[in-house]
């Protein structure tokens, strides 16, 4: 593989992220922070703190802007309840 075929691959690879991104799942309104996908869905591991002030926070997987697999909810920072999403 020449080196130009090399560096195409490592970038590739590389995931792209964000922090604190305006993000709305579900109609509830939020902050990203995160891997995200080409399309700057969440895609890989991130959080998902809501916008209400009620310091609920989502903690997980995501696959194309949907929860997927393990993930965890907290509020204030303690942990409310673990899920593993279909």
């Amino acid at each position: 593989m020449d080196s130009a075929a090399t560096n195409n691959n490592k970038q590739r690879d590389r995931s792209l992220s964000v922090e604190d991104a305006d993000y709305s799942i579900n109609g509830i309104k939020g902050k990203y922070t995160g891997e995200i996908n080409q399309d700057g869905k969440p895609h890989g591991n991130g959080s998902f703190v809501r916008c209400n002030g009620s310091g609920m926070t989502y903690v997980g997987e995501w696959n194309n802007g949907g929860r997927v697999k393990n993930g965890a909810y907290y509020n204030n920072g303690r942990l409310v309840g673990n899920v593993v999403w279909d």
